[in-house]
C-alpha cells in the first residue's frame, strides 16, 4: 500500500466507520481522490460500504467498514503449561482457536510448540500480525519478556527470535494489559477514559487506561497489584516471586483451592468452592467474606494512587453472589477518605478468551501505528 491508501485505512480504523465524506474531510482530500481509493479497496475485499439508517434526508449515506477477512491476526496466550491460540480479525472475532497443553514443560519445549503452533497457522493462513499475551513483565516496546517467574525468562527477547523466524510482525504484552484493551474497544470501559481492569485468576493484576491509553509506567511494571504486600505476619505464604505475604498469595483461585483443602481436607475446585459459598454454607461464606478484605485492599490501594472512574473486576471470583459483593463495597467505604463519594465497582463478566481478544486488538493497533 502507498502512503495514502495507508492513511485512509488508518483513519478508518480509527474512526471505526465513516462516509466517503466524512473521510474527505478528515484528511482534507478531495471527495474524486478519496471514492478512487475507497473504490479500489471494496475491489479487493477490504472494505465494505453499509447503508446509514440514521442519516439526513435526501440522498442516502454509505458508511465504510472493514471487511471482516480484510486481514487475519494470530492470538497466543501463554498460560503457564498451556497456549492458547486463535486468529481474529479487527473486530475481536476468534476462530480457530487452539490449545496445547505441554507434558514436558521446559524453555526449549515451551519455545518449540510456540513455533510449531505458528507453523500450522501459517501453512494454512495469511497472517499479518502474531500478537501474544502472557504472565508477567513485558517490555511491549521491544518485545522482550524482562521478567516471567513461571517461564524462568529473564530479558528474554521473544519478539526477535519469531520475528526472525517467521519474518512476521510480532507484538507482545502483558495478559491484563490485552484485559484492559479488550474492555475498552467492546467491553464496559469503552465510555471511560479512565479505569483500571483487577484481573483474579490463577495470579492477580491490574490494567490501567489513562486518558485512553494504556499505561504500563517507565519499567512496565504498573499494574503489578498482585504482588503488593498484604500479611505481614510470620505466617505469611511465600509468592511465586520469593516476597512473603504478596495479595496473590491470598487472591489467587490456587491458593484458595490450597487454602480450603489444607482447613477441611476438601479438594474442590475453585468453581465448586464459589459454588457452596453461593449456597450459604457457613465456611464458604466466611471464606469468601476474608477473601472480600484482601480484595478491597487492593481496589483501596489503587483508587488512592490512580483515582479512575471505575475500577472492573474479572476472573471466576465474579460468579459469586451479591453477598460476597455488599461485603466488598461495605469494606471498601468504610476505608475511604472522601465518604462523601463512593467507589464505581463494575463486575464484568468471565470470559476465557479476554487475553485472546486483547491481543487481537493489540495487533490491530499494531498493524495500524
Amino acid at each position: 500500500m502507498n502512503k495514502t491508501e495507508r492513511t485512509i485505512l488508518k483513519q478508518l480504523y480509527r474512526g471505526q466507520s465513516l462516509s466517503r465524506k466524512e473521510l474527505a474531510d478528515n484528511l482534507s482530500l478531495s471527495k474524486t481522490i478519496v471514492g478512487k481509493y475507497i473504490n479500489n479497496f471494496l475491489q479487493r475485499g477490504y472494505l465494505e460500504e453499509e447503508k446509514n439508517l440514521n442519516g439526513s434526508i435526501g440522498k442516502p449515506q454509505f458508511n465504510l467498514t472493514f471487511h471482516k477477512n480484510f486481514i487475519k491476526i494470530l492470538a497466543l496466550q501463554l498460560k503457564g503449561e498451556t497456549i492458547v491460540s486463535a486468529l481474529g480479525n479487527f473486530y475481536g472475532d476468534l476462530f480457530d482457536k487452539k490449545v496445547i497443553h505441554l507434558t514436558k514443560f521446559s524453555q526449549e519445549n515451551l519455545l518449540n510448540n510456540i513455533f510449531s503452533l505458528i507453523e500450522s497457522y501459517i501453512n494454512n493462513f495469511s497472517i499479518e500480525v502474531i500478537s501474544i499475551g502472557m504472565n508477567g513483565i513485558v517490555d511491549s516496546d521491544e518485545g522482550i519478556s524482562l521478567l516471567s517467574i513461571p517461564y524462568n525468562w529473564n530479558n528474554l527477547n521473544l519478539k526477535k527470535i519469531l520475528e526472525e523466524k517467521f519474518k512476521i510482525s510480532v507484538v507482545i504484552d502483558n495478559g491484563a494489559n490485552l484485559m484492559a484493551l479488550r474492555e475498552k474497544k467492546i467491553g464496559l470501559g469503552k465510555d471511560l477514559n479512565n479505569f483500571i481492569i483487577f484481573n483474579i485468576d490463577e495470579g492477580v493484576g491490574a490494567g490501567i487506561i489513562l486518558n485512553n491509553k494504556l499505561h504500563r509506567g517507565s519499567k512496565f511494571e504498573a499494574g503489578e497489584i498482585g504482588h503488593a504486600p498484604y500479611d505481614y505476619s510470620k505466617d505469611a505464604l511465600i509468592c511465586s516471586c520469593g516476597n512473603k505475604g504478596c495479595l496473590e498469595t491470598y487472591l489467587s483461585n490456587w491458593r484458595v483451592v490450597n487454602r480450603v483443602h489444607k482447613e477441611t481436607n476438601l479438594l474442590l475446585s475453585y468453581e465448586e468452592i464459589i459454588q457452596r459459598a453461593n449456597e450459604g454454607q457457613e465456611y464458604f461464606v466466611e471464606l469468601m467474606f476474608s477473601l472480600s478484605k484482601a480484595i478491597s485492599h487492593g481496589i483501596l490501594w489503587t483508587e488512592y494512587l490512580l483515582n479512575p472512574e471505575a475500577i472492573i473486576i474479572t476472573g471466576k471470583i465474579t460468579e459469586a453472589k451479591d453477598f460476597f459483593w455488599k461485603e466488598v463495597l461495605r469494606t471498601l467505604n468504610n476505608n475511604l477518605l472522601n465518604k462523601n463519594k463512593n467507589i464505581h465497582l463494575i463486575k464484568s463478566t468471565y470470559s476465557s478468551n479476554s487475553i485472546l481478544q486483547g491481543a487481537i486488538y493489540s495487533g490491530a493497533d499494531y498493524f495500524f501505528k
